[in-house]
């Protein structure tokens, strides 16, 4: 059957190959729920959003009024907004000699947002004034301050904020130095490493092993996992970087090859983990204590953690040679559920799914924001039931 749409004077011929072109039905039943999950562009289709290569979300992060701010790894990284007023993703601009923003983006208290780059390991501020009225800006680059490198001679892998002390913490790459910047004085200081050595094995295994993402607990610590698969913490009152005596869950004898790829930490305080092995863990920064809660997916890797407004904790899993998945924890029973793979199809229009996952945060109305991170990437929006 041939059928012909009239579309502003174009005649559009759809034929029954297109129903063909469709995934089964039954595919929706290893998805999350459709009416749980959409999907935007990194701007506004098809021209006006960042390059295909330089579209990998690989840092998110929610600022006191609400809005969502992302930064992208490829070619060039690139800085946008969300604003949930609006529900549009608006790029801001690449950021100069950056190739790569991993979960290293942050918002004071004033609502400055700050970024680490790598490779050239700068501290770069951006202060926000009225962007839903700024044309977008794909390719040209953003309007950031520099603040100067962090550690010289090194990127910098992740950043957190105390945003009541007005205080960044960051760790370095890809030597591992853990750092501050005083934003009232715009000094930072060094206070040691987290990992000395790359794991022992083959030789072309040179990388050390540091998380991809820090936490800070309800005082204002900063915590850390680093070499050999063991909890760092930094003692704001004291400001001193110490290791703990308790090291990330994982097989025995795979110590030296986990890290941890996500944080969360609850109201109660406890904070939840992922690591580059796949487990969940939950840390007790009072009894310094860490239990293992186990696998809640096959893959490796646990790429993105948020706390729902239910209570329960949201996660997204899997590495580059599977699709991600997204999944729940309750901590009350301590149960698992499986929710299916990240994809959006909208019947007969198009459909898109998730293979790699780069960042997750939850915003203040319970409305979790998922970075793709891939050569051509999206924003998702996931609302937990």
């Amino acid at each position: 059957m041939i059928r012909k749409i009239l579309i502003c004077g174009f005649i559009l011929v759809a034929t029954s190959s297109l129903a063909k072109a469709q995934r089964d039905l039954d595919y929706d039943q290893v998805v999350v729920p459709q009416n749980r999950i959409d999907a935007r562009d990194l701007g506004y289709a098809p021209v006006d959003v960042i390059p295909h290569g330089e579209d990998g979300v690989t840092a998110l992060t929610v600022a006191p009024n609400g809005n969502l701010y992302g930064a992208t790894s490829g070619k060039r990284s690139h800085l946008f907004v969300f604003d949930p007023r609006h529900g549009y993703v608006q790029p801001l601009g690449y950021l100069p000699n950056t190739t790569a923003v991993t979960n290293a983006i942050v918002v004071s208290k004033d609502g400055d947002v700050y970024v680490g780059t790598s490779p050239g390991g700068h501290l770069v501020k951006y202060s926000p004034h009225l962007e839903d009225q700024q044309l977008l800006r794909v390719k040209e680059p953003c309007q950031v301050t520099d603040l100067g490198a962090a550690v010289k001679g090194e990127g910098i892998l992740a950043l957190a904020i105390d945003r009541e002390a007005g205080v960044i913490y960051g760790v370095s790459y890809p030597n591992a130095h853990f750092f501050s910047f005083t934003l009232a004085t715009g000094i930072a200081a060094e206070f040691g490493v987290v990992a000395l050595h790359a794991p022992h094995g083959e030789k072309s295994e040179t990388e050390k092993m540091v998380s991809r993402m820090l936490a800070l607990d309800l005082k204002g610590n900063v915590y850390a996992s680093g070499e050999d698969g063991f909890l760092f913490k930094f003692d704001k009152e004291k400001q001193v970087l110490t290791r703990l005596p308790v090291q990330l869950p994982g097989i025995p004898g795979r110590e030296p090859w986990s890290r941890v790829d996500t944080f969360l930490t609850a109201p109660s305080g406890l904070i939840f983990g992922g690591t580059s092995d796949g487990y969940l863990f939950r840390l007790d920064p009072d009894a310094r204590k860490v239990d293992n809660l186990g696998k809640p997916l096959l893959q490796y890797r646990i790429t993105g953690l948020a706390m729902g407004s239910n209570g329960k904790i949201y996660g997204v899993g899997g590495d580059k040679d599977d699709l991600a998945r997204l999944f729940s924890y309750d901590p009350q029973n301590g149960t698992y559920e499986i929710l299916g793979f990240i994809d959006v199809n909208r019947r007969p229009y198009y459909a898109w799914q998730a293979y790699v996952i780069g960042a997750m945060v939850a915003g203040p109305d319970g409305t979790m924001y998922i970075g793709e991170n891939e050569r051509i990437s999206k924003l998702y929006l996931f609302y937990p039931w």
